[in-house]
């Protein structure tokens, strides 16, 4: 009697493996293109931090899952009416009551530390209240060069559609965009 063997090609595993890899690859892509965006700084209102024409990259998912703004996080927003979007920091947070004068912003009785801005004389009238729940007050570092919550009021965060995460370009900028309250 003689034992017949299957001549069956050893191409199982490797197919596997490609289909695993392929699969994984593709769920790479649907998370990057529903969570990742990218954008371009539009003005010098966010300098020193970023620059004109600095590249971004956008936390889309940032705010989800009961996850929101905190105060120092650099995020992208678009007001309605306006078809461009913008880049400002997260100042204020909802229920704060804040006091903002001559560049200076005053939290519940307490000077904010913002060593990100570089200071400059700035006259503009005194703004104080209370945010409402929801609402954020949002300035560019660059206080004297930036249109923010100063001029168009709180952003609600429904509007705030991601947080700035990193530079991507060009090269020499390119890095990981740290809280500076969280250092």
């Amino acid at each position: 009697m003689t034992a017949r063997t299957s001549a069956k090609p050893k191409t199982r595993l490797p197919r596997i493996l490609s289909l695993i890899v392929l699969l994984a690859l593709g769920l790479g892509v649907l998370w990057a293109s529903q969570s990742l965006q990218t954008a371009l700084v539009p003005s010098d209102s966010m300098e020193p931090t970023l620059k004109v024409g600095d590249l971004l990259l956008v936390r889309k998912d940032a705010y989800k899952q009961d996850r929101t703004p905190r105060r120092g996080d650099i995020v992208l927003f678009v007001r309605e009416g306006v078809p461009d979007y913008f880049v400002k920091r997260v100042i204020g947070l909802p229920g704060e009551h804040m006091i903002i004068g001559s560049g200076q912003v005053v939290i519940a009785g307490d000077f904010l530390d913002e060593r990100y801005v570089e200071r400059q004389m700035i006259r503009e009238r005194p703004i104080e209240g209370t945010l409402s729940e929801g609402a954020y007050f949002l300035m560019g570092d660059n206080r004297a060069h930036s249109e923010d919550s100063r001029d168009i009021g709180p952003v609600e965060l429904d509007d705030i559609k991601g947080r700035v995460a990193a530079v991507i370009s060009p090269p020499s900028r390119r890095g990981k965009l740290l809280n500076p309250f969280d250092e």
